[in-house]
C-alpha cells in the first residue's frame, strides 16, 4: 500500500475503466484494411495509450499512405461511437468508483481520447457524476507519455500531484504518471512481466478489484449501494 493514502484518484478510461481496446482494434483495423493494409494486434499494442493521432502517424510511417489527422480522427471516432453500446466496464470499475465516493475522495478522468468520445462513453455508463474533473486529449498540448494530462487533472482537483494516485493500463500512461510525480498503479491488460511496467509503476496489479484493496479506500460492502 502507498505510504500515505492518496488524496485523489485519477483514472485513465480506455482499457482501464472500460473494456474498449477490442472495439478500438476493430475500428482501427477496418480503417487500415480499407486502404489495403493489415493492422495487427502487435502494431496496435505499440500505440495503446498514445491517442489516435499517434496511431494514425504510426500507420502512415509503417505503410506509407497519407493521413489527414483531423479528418481521419473524426472518422475513427464516429465509427467507435456508433458501436459504444457494446462496451462493458472492466471488472471492479463500478465498485472502485463507488468506494471513492463513499470515502469522499475526489476523482478525475484523464484520457488521451477526444472530448466527444469521452462524453459518449461516460453517457453510456452514466458515469459523468462520478468525476469532479474530466481532462481529454483535446485539452493538452502533449499527449501521454508526457505528464500534461495528469498535471492538468490534479490542478482541476486542486490536489498536489504527489498526493494523487493515477491508475493506468498502458506503458505510455504509467510513464506519464511517473513524470507527473504521482503514485502510479498499473493495471495492464494481460501479464506485465517483461513489458516495462515494473520499472516505472509503484505497483502492478491484475485487476481493479485488487487495486481497490491495495488503495485501501473503503470496503467493497460499504460501497455496494452507491453507484
Amino acid at each position: 500500500m502507498p505510504a500515505l493514502p492518496p488524496a485523489a484518484l485519477i483514472f485513465d478510461m480506455d482499457g482501464l475503466l472500460v473494456d474498449s481496446e477490442p472495439l478500438w482494434l476493430q475500428v482501427v483495423q477496418a480503417f487500415c484494411r480499407a486502404r489495403g493494409f493489415v493492422w495487427t494486434k502487435e502494431h496496435h499494442a505499440g500505440c495503446v495509450g498514445g491517442g489516435l493521432r499517434a496511431t494514425l502517424s504510426a500507420m502512415s510511417e509503417r505503410f506509407g499512405f497519407a493521413v489527414e489527422h483531423e479528418r481521419d480522427i473524426a472518422v475513427l471516432i464516429d465509427d467507435f461511437i456508433g458501436s459504444v453500446g457494446g462496451l462493458v466496464l472492466k471488472p471492479g470499475a463500478a465498485e472502485l468508483l463507488s468506494a471513492a465516493a463513499v470515502a469522499g475522495l475526489p476523482t478525475a478522468l484523464a484520457s488521451s481520447s477526444p472530448r466527444r468520445l469521452i462524453d459518449a462513453v461516460l453517457e453510456r455508463f452514466a458515469l459523468r457524476p462520478r468525476f469532479q474533473a474530466v481532462v481529454s486529449g483535446d485539452d493538452v498540448a502533449h499527449p501521454k507519455p508526457a505528464p500534461d494530462i495528469f498535471l492538468r487533472a490534479a490542478a482541476a482537483l486542486d490536489v498536489p500531484p504527489a498526493r494523487c494516485a493515477v491508475l493506468e493500463d498502458s506503458l505510455a500512461g504509467v510513464t506519464a504518471g511517473r513524470a507527473a510525480g504521482m503514485v502510479v498503479v498499473a493495471v495492464p491488460e494481460g501479464p506485465w512481466e517483461g513489458r516495462g511496467f515494473e520499472a516505472i509503476a509503484d505497483v502492478c496489479l491484475p485487476s481493479l478489484e485488487v487495486a481497490h484493496r491495495w488503495l485501501g479506500i473503503a470496503p467493497a460492502a460499504a460501497a455496494a449501494g452507491h453507484l
